[in-house]
């Protein structure tokens, strides 16, 4: 599942063959790999099991482990879309699209995606949350919210 994850740092949905990026040295190498980890880290505790349920048995980092550890096509639907929010996240990407981000997830799981969304986000990030109810959208208009609007085919600023 941690692959699945780390796809997002290339934008791709399968790893890409050999680790290395040949525009880079060693030592940046070395650097970027340390990063993506510490971000894959980043994204399992403030979107894995840990955030969004209390652990029945074990630790935080054993919680954490277990569920790093299983394979994708082996979770719930809930924790498939939530490891796709992730891996929309780790590679802090300028502008993120969220199309009906929260179908399928729990509602601990929504919490814990909707407080990261809102607290732990670049300021030079975008969000683009597309959605049927407005409730869904992490931001009010007084945190800077814009909202737009597509009916009878036609798009729209709405104020």
């Amino acid at each position: 599942m941690r692959q699945a994850i780390e796809t997002g740092f290339d934008g791709v949905f399968v790893p890409l063959f050999g680790d290395s990026h040949p525009a880079l040295g060693e030592e940046e190498e070395e650097s970027s790999r340390q990063w993506q980890k510490a971000r894959v880290q980043e994204m399992l505790e403030n979107l894995g099991p840990p955030a969004w349920s209390s652990p029945k048995n074990g630790s935080h980092h054993q919680v954490l482990q277990e569920f790093a550890s299983k394979r994708f096509t082996d979770l719930s639907t809930g924790e498939q879309r939530i490891v796709l929010l992730m891996r929309a996240l780790v590679g802090q990407p300028p502008v993120v699209l969220l199309d009906e981000v929260w179908s399928g997830m729990t509602g601990g799981m929504v919490k814990a995606a909707r407080q990261y969304l809102r607290g732990r986000l670049g300021h030079e990030q975008v969000v683009v949350v597309i959605t049927h109810w407005e409730d869904e959208v992490p931001w009010s208009v007084a945190e800077g919210l814009k909202r737009f609007r597509l009916q009878g085919g036609k798009g729209q600023v709405v104020v």
